[in-house]
């Protein structure tokens, strides 16, 4: 059987506009058996088809704050840079992706720009939002390796069933957080503040989006690259099907 092909949404420089990513997803993507490819910034919506029927799964990958405006607010100072190219990108992509029922997984901005695509909400910005009620720090500044906080993982969710864990011990660089989750999303796990960690989509076989960055932990956690090879295995099944 073929490796899978999964399509990586792109990472932005705001100032130059050039695309940048971290290799870490691709090398996260590899290791689990795919093959990973960018997508461009800027997808004329006449050619969706075209990369759905290319790729076998979609990645989600972390960056800049998406436009408040999006969701039914206006940007509050602590909002940081924001990139329409992206936004675009991805919240329209997002609707073709399910009706082929893709395999998608989305990672610390991805989980907040899937949330958003399917109607939900964000925090601008935890602390200033969460005022009082925080118990953990999201940003960390700590290394990209090092665990920092416990999510507790809900029984009988996607995330549940590949970690078959109550409890997982994250990384986290995020100042921003899904607030009210989107149409048929299922809370996975959250943090000892409330603040969601890992949702899923229902009656949908991979979606999943987590908020801290299992792309720096696959190959010091058994735990991440379970989630990788979930993943890629979904696109490795979603390829035979096609085939």
């Amino acid at each position: 059987m073929s490796k899978p092909v999964i399509g990586v949404m792109p990472q932005c420089d705001a100032e130059g506009g050039r695309i940048v990513i971290s290799p870490d997803y691709f090398r996260a993507v590899k290791e689990a058996g795919g093959v990973p490819l960018l997508l461009p910034l800027e997808n004329d919506p006449r050619d969706t088809e075209e990369i759905l029927e290319r790729f076998d799964g979609f990645l989600y990958p972390g960056g800049p704050d998406i436009n408040p405006l999006l969701f039914g607010e206006e940007v509050l100072p602590e909002c940081g840079n924001i990139i329409p190219e992206r936004d675009r990108l991805e919240l329209s992509l997002l609707p073709a992706i399910l009706r082929s029922k893709r395999p998608v997984f989305g990672i610390c901005r991805g989980i907040q720009s899937m949330n958003v695509a399917l109607g939900g909400t964000l925090y601008q910005d935890i602390p200033v939002q969460l005022e009082g009620n925080l118990r953990v720090g999201h940003y960390q500044q700590a290394g990209d390796t090092v665990l920092t906080h416990r999510v507790a993982v809900k029984r009988g969710t996607l995330l549940y069933d590949i970690v078959k864990k109550d409890t997982l011990e994250v990384n986290s660089f995020h100042h921003q957080a899904c607030r009210r989750l989107g149409r048929g999303l299922v809370e996975n796990a959250q943090a000892s503040d409330a603040v969601v960690e890992a949702v899923s989509l229902e009656n949908y076989d991979f979606f999943l989006g987590v908020q801290w960055h299992p792309e720096h932990l696959y190959a010091v956690s058994d735990d991440m690259a379970r989630i990788w090879r979930a993943f890629v295995g979904a696109c490795r099944r979603k390829s035979a099907v096609i085939e």
